[in-house]
């Protein structure tokens, strides 16, 4: 049941408009005057305000304004009902904050059909409030989940990552040392993961504090090859390194570490045996584009842009796949840095893989 408020300074003209609406579903409240509007408003909380102009005291105009005022963010329909049909009057009331001006003698046919629309797209707007309200919730809860997932599985991966670098450290059998090393690997890739579902939830709701230190672009990148020599040489896959990875970089080190593994293990992935792998970087004016290429298979054209979505994938059967949140946690942390990340094709490279990151 909607509350209505009719303002108006004559009592017969609030007793026509109180009879009319009487039928329909509402709760009807009046006022003479423009204070009393206010007064009323503040107690009622109304669902729609019918208003007089020319009134005592503050007219219709401003009452209009202080009623939006009042209201703050909730929308409230005003309807102004007025002698006043001249051009400058009705722009005034408009600009004022009424959504209706009607002027008098009124149809009140037509003053139903317009209470009933204002009514109606109020309450679409307080369903809308409602909604934002869950989603807000719901986000924070998501942030919540995130954080304790990964606070409560660091400490059982710690535990598990420690005790393997002491077995790695006493076993003499080589293929026993190798599996420990793998499961190493493995082990802290869970864990490199779990940290980017913390920060890709705290880049998604911008509460992400990059802690930015100065770098070399190769302090970062030939750790990390060098991390691979083993995979790559069982593999027989070339690596090249080509171009100036001297740029000074002002950024998170373990936060860009982590995007430029992700994209250094995409190409390992998909690179097949004997093929070749590039890291190419390109010194420019004020940023250094980071490009990683291989040899595999390419991302279709028409997938390029999707595969960087949170979940997104190439097309099926094509050779490329991404189903997770690896390409997506990339692109977000590049983005918090100013830069920018997207794939293309080269004529002795059928996927590449670029950075565009802001250097000092």
């Amino acid at each position: 049941m909607a509350r209505i408020l009719v303002v108006d300074d004559e009592r017969k003209n609030r007793e026509l408009i109180q009879a009319y609406l009487e039928g329909g579903e509402h709760e009807l409240y009046e006022a003479a005057s423009g204070e009393e509007a206010l007064e009323q408003a503040a107690r009622l909380a109304p669902d729609l305000v019918l208003l007089d102009v020319v009134m005592p005291g503050i007219d219709g105009f401003e009452t209009a304004q202080r009623l939006k005022q009042q209201a703050g963010d909730q929308f409230l329909p005003i309807i102004l009902l007025t002698a006043l049909s001249d051009r400058d009057s009705r722009f005034g009331g408009l600009s004022a904050g009424a959504d209706e001006y009607l002027t008098k003698p009124v149809d009140l046919d037509e003053l139903g059909v317009r209470v009933a629309n204002l009514l109606q797209l109020r309450e679409k707007e307080l369903a809308l409030a409602r909604r934002n309200v869950e989603l807000v919730e719901l986000q924070r809860f998501s942030e919540e989940m995130s954080a304790l997932i990964v606070h409560d599985l660091k400490n059982p991966l710690a535990v598990v990552l420690a005790n393997l670098e002491y077995l790695q450290e006493r076993i003499t059998d080589e293929e026993d040392r190798q599996a420990i090393v793998e499961s190493r690997q493995a082990g802290q890739r869970a864990l490199r993961l779990l940290l980017n579902l913390l920060q890709l939830t705290q880049i998604e709701s911008r509460r992400l504090q990059l802690s930015r230190t100065t770098t070399r672009l190769a302090s970062i990148v030939d750790p990390l090859i060098a991390q691979r020599t083993r995979v790559v040489q069982s593999r027989n896959i070339h690596v090249v390194r080509e171009g100036d990875l001297g740029a000074q970089l002002t950024v998170d080190v373990d936060l860009m570490t982590r995007v430029i593994e992700n994209v250094l293990d995409n190409a390992l992935r998909y690179t097949p045996r004997g093929g070749m792998i590039q890291v190419q970087s390109q010194p420019l004016e004020r940023h250094v584009h980071l490009c990683i290429g291989n040899s595999g298979p390419p991302v279709p054209l028409e997938a390029r842009a999707r595969i960087f979505d949170k979940f997104g994938q190439a097309t099926p059967g094509v050779g490329r796949t991404n189903l997770g949140l690896g390409l997506y946690f990339c692109r977000m942390a590049t983005e918090a840095h100013g830069g920018r990340m997207w794939v293309e094709e080269r004529a002795a490279l059928p996927t590449v893989f670029c950075l565009e990151l802001p250097t000092t």
